[in-house]
């Protein structure tokens, strides 16, 4: 070949393309990045993968990422008329096919510019039968270039047959691309490319990890197929690591459930995490074209409600055809489709109904797998005397509005122990001597009498009838407290810090919604004070000494909660909302703690921060954070969740004169969140369209 003959290659481009749709587009997206690269190797035909990091390796030994697979590969003449043209198609037909058979990904030829939305330097070798292609592409100098849009890279070997020794531009690329070649030879390939990213800031260099889930989210040809191996660092990407674990997926067996779309084939599979331990963009909906991610998530078809369960969902919907059309419907960064086109609302729609069915599916599980799981931690506490026992209705009756109550609020330790504590309060609080004493009279007149079924079946209608009182009661005590938050509320801005003290202190509900086990402890809180100021200051570091050093005034802040047994004590630290929380005060709680711990070795010390919490960060896992507006947000949403939960079970109609008292003295705000729980709740819902006068009354016997 007369390599004299031919002209110099050079990468073309429009003005400013390289900065926009190469560092702007994939700027510090080392995901992104990745698999633009991975997916340039399924559409080369390459059966192997290698994607590897080395944060010491590089030219300039600060570390690079290195790409390589066993493609079809470039000669000279492809990579100066195709690669080198930015933006030039990579198909002349929506259904062109690969030599091998393979639906190709890319489609708009601009994939080869993301590696500058993280390196500088890229170095590119590719193998076309036993023929080698190197050469190097300089981000700054291609800026350099300015306007005039051509500039040529450097190459290091043209067309020059494989076995030839090779020269690179470093010790470091000379070696990678020998170790590249000899693999290649071993394997008896006469193909392949190497890409390597080099002069990358070091915090864009990703784990193992990192890479593996992130490549298993946009692909779903990374996995479990012989065709196509891809590898991290030489160990070939698992299951495990690239998807999350389910507790509930559908269908319940490995594979995918096809249906059919407007005439067009869609396949998907669902999954839902047991715990949403990961970042909101993590969860929903990814639509797939071709094996390659084309809507990112999240996405949940824009369908709204239940949002809570969402954040569990994890599906995948592959729609090949979508990528097929004339019209290019995905985005240039693979992370949005044009729903508006016409040609997709019956997609659009479709989705939208799945995502309702998958979370119903979901919610039905949950809901069976929770009763049952509260169902035994309340049995285990009634057994240690900790949740008081009633019949078996209404142990019952306790596990279904706990459970209900709870739903929402995860599977974390914290929860556990929430599920706990509200079990314990609802308990106790079940308990209406008067109501008590009728049911023991009605259960005693069964000595009486010969009981026949027809008096057991009096005596058990007497029973229920006589339990709506304390349902109801219970129910007029949730709307009060829900009603005193949002005047309670609006006072924390109008009051000092030591008002905002004495709030917690007479009102500590406030704090533990879930259920009255914690009371102010001033006796504690005094003590405390006097052991710190009886420390020497010459003894050696004990937490008291830090305690010693707070004035009395900054003191007064704090507010010590305990259980009866001692057992539990929490400490509370308040400042005004307008009032922003810092280091210094999560340092004095942290004190208070561990000084608590020194003379109460048994007991569970735990703290709460409560305040204007922007930028705080708290790496003391024993103390709780909060913003007044979580605190009260999530008081009265329990508050509201147990009014509602009493209505249900008392089996009322909508003419009864306390859910008038109920409104009133609940206020606006808790009758508005009863109507949000109505949505999803029938019985509650026609309770309150009978009292409102929207749906007739049923005659009683004795109209």
């Amino acid at each position: 070949m007369n390599q004299e003959a031919d002209t110099q290659p050079e990468l073309k481009f429009a003005h400013n393309v390289i900065e926009h749709l190469g560092i702007k587009l994939y700027k510090n997206k080392a995901a992104n990045v990745l698999a633009e690269l991975v997916a340039n190797s399924w559409d080369a035909d390459a059966s192997w993968v290698d994607v590897k990091i080395d944060k010491l390796g590089g030219p300039r030994n600060n570390g690079c990422i290195v790409i390589s697979d066993d493609g079809i590969g470039m000669s000279h003449a492809q990579i100066k008329d195709h690669y080198l043209h930015v933006g030039k198609p990579k198909r002349t037909n929506a259904r062109d096919l690969s030599p091998r058979g393979r639906r190709p990904m890319g489609r708009k030829g601009l994939g080869k510019l993301s590696p500058f939305g993280i390196a500088r330097i890229v170095d590119v070798c590719t193998v076309q039968d036993n023929l080698i292609n190197w050469f190097t592409l300089d981000l700054d100098q291609i800026l350099a270039v300015g306007s005039s849009g051509a500039y040529p890279p450097k190459f290091h070997a043209k067309d020059t047959p494989i076995d030839s020794p090779l020269a690179g531009p470093d010790q470091f690329s000379s070696a990678m691309v020998g170790s590249f070649v000899s693999k290649l030879r071993a394997e008896n390939k006469k193909s392949g490319t190497l890409i390597c990213l080099s002069s990358i800031d070091a915090g864009l260099l990703p784990e193992r990890e990192k890479i593996a889930y992130e490549l298993g989210s946009k692909f779903t040809v990374v996995l479990l197929r012989d065709d196509f191996v891809v590898s991290i660092n030489g160990t070939r990407i698992s299951e495990a690591e690239a998807l999350p674990v389910f507790e509930f997926r559908i269908p319940e067996s490995p594979g995918s459930i096809t249906e059919t779309v407007n005439g067009q084939d869609v396949r998907f599979w669902v999954g839902f995490v047991e715990r949403a331990e990961w970042s909101s963009d993590e969860a929903g909906v990814g639509v797939f074209a071709h094996g390659k991610i084309a809507q990112s998530r999240p996405y949940f078809f824009n369908k709204k409600g239940k949002e809570v369960f969402q954040r569990y969902l994890y599906a995948v919907v592959e729609a090949d055809w979508i990528d097929e059309e004339h019209e290019d419907l995905i985005s240039t960064d693979r992370t949005s489709v044009d729903w508006s086109a016409p040609k997709l609302k019956p997609l659009h729609e479709w989705g939208q109904g799945k995502v309702s069915q998958w979370i119903s599916a979901y919610e039905k599980f949950r809901k069976s797998k929770q009763d049952s799981e509260v169902s035994v931690q309340a049995q285990k506490l009634r057994a240690t005397g900790a949740v008081n026992t009633y019949s078996k209705a209404e142990n019952d009756q306790i596990v279904a509005l706990v459970s209900d109550a709870t739903r929402e609020i995860g599977k974390m330790k914290a929860a556990e122990r929430t599920r706990e504590d509200l079990l314990i309060a609802v308990s106790k609080a079940w308990i209406n001597q008067p109501t008590r004493d009728l049911l023991g009279s009605l259960w005693g007149s069964l000595l009486e009498v010969n009981a026949t079924p027809e008096h057991i079946t009096k005596v058990i209608e007497e029973l229920s009838r006589h339990s709506v009182p304390e349902k109801m009661g219970l129910a007029l005590t949730f709307s009060q407290r829900a009603f005193a938050l949002s005047v309670l509320y609006e006072l924390v801005h109008k009051q000092s810090e030591t008002d905002l003290q004495k709030l917690v202190t007479e009102f500590p509900w406030i704090l533990q919604p879930r259920g009255d086990l914690l009371t102010a402890d001033r006796t504690l809180k005094s003590t405390i004070d006097r052991l710190a100021d009886e420390l020497s200051d010459e003894k050696p570091y004990h937490p008291g000494l830090l305690i010693k050093g707070i004035s009395q005034s900054q003191r007064a802040d704090f507010v010590f909660l305990t259980s009866s047994d001692d057992k539990n004590v929490s400490v509370v630290e308040i400042k005004k909302p307008d009032l922003q929380l810092g280091v210094e005060q999560t340092r004095q709680l942290s004190a208070y703690m561990d000084f608590i711990k020194v003379h109460h070795s048994e007991a569970n010390v735990s703290g709460v921060l409560v305040g204007n919490k922007t930028g705080l960060e708290n790496n003391d896992k024993r103390i709780s954070v909060k913003s007044w507006h979580e605190v009260f947000t999530e008081c009265r949403a329990v508050y509201v969740e147990l009014l509602a939960g009493m209505l249900d079970i008392s089996d009322i109609e909508g003419t009864d004169t306390r859910l008038k008292v109920i409104k009133d003295i609940g206020g606006p705000a808790t009758w508005e969140l009863l109507h949000r729980l109505a949505k999803t709740d029938e019985n509650l819902k026609l309770l309150m369209e009978q009292f409102e006068g929207k749906t007739p009354m049923a005659l009683s016997p004795s109209a």
